[in-house]
C-alpha cells in the first residue's frame, strides 16, 4: 500500500487528484478546462467565507480586489489583509495577502480612487502522480484513460510518484468613483505548478458597485475573466486551459438598529457560467449554470459580529459560519465552512486586516 497517503481520506482525495492530473496532463478535454483556475475560487479574507461568498455587493476592504474591485474606490485608508486557511483539514494551505489604499488621483475624472496589490496562494504537498504511467494505463490503447482504466493504479501504486501543488495569482487592482456608482478592474496573472508542468496566464475582471440602489439595498456585480483567460501549460503537447468568463451579480440589504446598538446585513450573490457543468452547479439550464451563495451577519456596537451562510448548496455540508472583532486599527475575522468533500474534513480560515 501507499505508505506516504495511509489514511482512508487521503486515498480517497489522493485518488481524485490522479484522476483529475491523468485527464489534464494526458488526455485534456473540454470538461476538465471547465474548473481550470479553480484554486482562486473563494477569494481572500475569512469574512466572505463565513458569509457563504455572497461578497461581490459587500466587499469594501483589502478582499475587494477579488470579489469586487469597484469596492477600491470606498477606501479612507491604508489597509493590509493577511489569511491563512487549511482546507478540508490540512489538506490544502491557502493564503492571501492584500496591500490597498485610497489615492488623491483618478483615471477616469472620478470624485475617489483606491488601488490594490493581491496575492492568493494554494499548495498541496505530497500529490500521487502518474502521467509516467500512462501508457499503462491506456490498456485499449485509445489514448485515453477512462475511469475504469485508472483502477489499474491499485497495481502500480509501488511506481506513483509524489509532487507538490503550488498555484499563484497576482492581482493588481484599482476602484473609482463616478457619481453614485463605484467601478473598477483587477489585471492578474496566474502560475500553477504541478511536479515538472507549469503555466503560465493572464486575466482581467470588472467591477461595479451601487450603494443605495432602492433605500437600504446594494447592488453589486462582477464580470470575471471578461476576455477568457488562457493558461499555456509546458506539457509535450503544449496544454492550453481556458477560463470562461462569468457574471456573479449580487445584492446586500443593510438594517441599521440604532436603538439597540445593532446592525444587521442580509447579502446574496448569483455565480453564473456558460460551461455546460450540468449538475455539478447548483442549479443549470442548457450551457448555463448558477451557483447561489447566501449570507448574513449581525453587528453589536460595530465592535463584535456573528456570520453565517449557504455556499452553493442548501445542506449542511455547505454550512458556513464565522465571527469577527473589530478593534482600534485592527480585525480579526474566523470562519467555518463544511465538509463539502464528503471526506469527513472542514475549512477553517482566519483573517487579519490593519489599517494605518
Amino acid at each position: 500500500m501507499m505508505e506516504r497517503n495511509g489514511t482512508p481520506r487521503l486515498k480517497a482525495f489522493g485518488l481524485m487528484v490522479i484522476l483529475l492530473l491523468v485527464q489534464m496532463f494526458a488526455a485534456p478535454t473540454a470538461d476538465a478546462a471547465k474548473y481550470a483556475g479553480a484554486f482562486m475560487d473563494d477569494g481572500g479574507g475569512a469574512r466572505a467565507l463565513a458569509m457563504g461568498g455572497a461578497f461581490t455587493p459587500v466587499a469594501t476592504d483589502p478582499s475587494a480586489a477579488y470579489w469586487n474591485p469597484a469596492g477600491l474606490s470606498l477606501l479612507t485608508s491604508r489597509q493590509v489583509m493577511l489569511m491563512h486557511s487549511e482546507r478540508f483539514g490540512d489538506l490544502i494551505d491557502r493564503d492571501y495577502v492584500s496591500y490597498v489604499q485610497p489615492v488623491s488621483w483618478s483615471l477616469l475624472g472620478g470624485s475617489r480612487a483606491g488601488i490594490g496589490v493581491s496575492l492568493i496562494r494554494l499548495g498541496i504537498d505530497d500529490i500521487p502522480f502518474t502521467d509516467h504511467l500512462f501508457d499503462q494505463l491506456d490498456t485499449d490503447g485509445d489514448g485515453i484513460v477512462s475511469r475504469t482504466e485508472t483502477f489499474g493504479l491499485f497495481e502500480l501504486q509501488d511506481q506513483i510518484r509524489f509532487v507538490s501543488d503550488a498555484e499563484y495569482a497576482l492581482f493588481l487592482s484599482y476602484g473609482e468613483r463616478l457619481g453614485s456608482w463605484h467601478v473598477g478592474g483587477s489585471f492578474k496573472m496566474i502560475n500553477q505548478s504541478v511536479g515538472q508542468y507549469s503555466s503560465w496566464g493572464i486575466g482581467v475582471d470588472l467591477g461595479f458597485l451601487r450603494q443605495g440602489v432602492w433605500k437600504n439595498l446594494d447592488f453589486g456585480v462582477k464580470l470575471q475573466d471578461i476576455t477568457t483567460t488562457p493558461l499555456s501549460w509546458n506539457t509535450d503537447d503544449g496544454t492550453v486551459e481556458s477560463i470562461a468568463p462569468a457574471v456573479i451579480p449580487g445584492m446586500a440589504y443593510r438594517m441599521p438598529l440604532p436603538q439597540w446598538d445593532m446592525s444587521i446585513l442580509i447579502a446574496s450573490s448569483f455565480e453564473t457560467r456558460f460551461e455546460n457543468r450540468g449538475e455539478a452547479d447548483q442549479y443549470s439550464s442548457g450551457s448555463m449554470s448558477t451557483n447561489v451563495h447566501v449570507g448574513g451577519e449581525v453587528g453589536f456596537s460595530d465592535r463584535v459580529f456573528l456570520r453565517g451562510g449557504f455556499d452553493s448548496d442548501w445542506g449542511t455540508q455547505a454550512i458556513t459560519a464565522g465571527v469577527g472583532f473589530r478593534l482600534p486599527g485592527l480585525v480579526i475575522d474566523y470562519a467555518y465552512a463544511g465538509d463539502t468533500l464528503g471526506i469527513d474534513e472542514v475549512t477553517h480560515r482566519i483573517s487579519l486586516t490593519a489599517g494605518f
